[in-house]
């Protein structure tokens, strides 16, 4: 009797998985699609910041010719992984002779995410000449009871642009044609 009962209760166990509504592997282990974990988190779009500047406000004189003359920091983000160099240009298109460089640096090394460049930091690349026809930073000083905007602009290049020291914005634009990855730029004004 006790097979007889064993028999009727196991036939009972079988019938009773078989008619259930739940699929018949009803196993709790679940299996995902392997997850790709990129070393290298995408970057930032290329854009260029200061501590000290903020875009469209005043330069603070300390970084003008009516202060210690020396470079604020700049903060790039966002380089292409590609970038080989990059190259500074500080302006003013408000010049009363026309756009006034008043810093050119080129060939200057870059790494892929960020970069800073040192407030009064002195040459940081290949020096270019500005409009005083001299090297290095020259800020900010517009004629009295005139506000100008100064650009500050950031190229990322693919390649070193080989150039020797001494060359101007104009001469340093030709170049670069065909080799820029990226540009960002900061504006600020300053009046007397």
């Amino acid at each position: 009797m006790r097979k007889a009962l064993a028999a009727g209760f196991a036939f009972a166990l079988v019938v009773t998985a078989c008619s259930s509504d739940e699929p018949a592997n009803t196993s709790t282990t679940t299996t995902t699609a392997p997850t790709t974990t990129s070393t290298t988190e995408p970057l930032p779009p290329l854009a260029v910041s200061s501590p000290s500047l903020q875009e469209g406000e005043l330069v603070p004189t300390q970084f003008t010719c009516d202060g210690a003359d020396i470079n604020p920091q700049l903060d790039i983000v966002g380089l292409p992984d590609e970038t080989a160099a990059l190259v500074l240009i500080v302006d003013d298109p408000d010049a009363p002779v026309g756009t006034w460089d008043h810093w050119v640096e080129y060939d200057i090394a870059a790494e892929r995410g960020d970069h800073t460049i040192q407030q009064g930091s002195g040459q940081i690349g290949i020096q270019g000449v500005n409009s005083w026809n001299l090297t290095g930073y020259g800020g900010p000083c517009p004629p009295p009871d005139e506000q100008h905007r100064y650009f500050f602009t950031v190229y990322a290049l693919s390649e070193r642009l080989g150039l020797p020291p001494g060359i101007d914005s104009a001469g340093i634009r030709t170049a670069m044609e065909g080799k820029v990855l990226g540009e960002a730029q900061l504006m600020a004004l300053y009046g007397r």
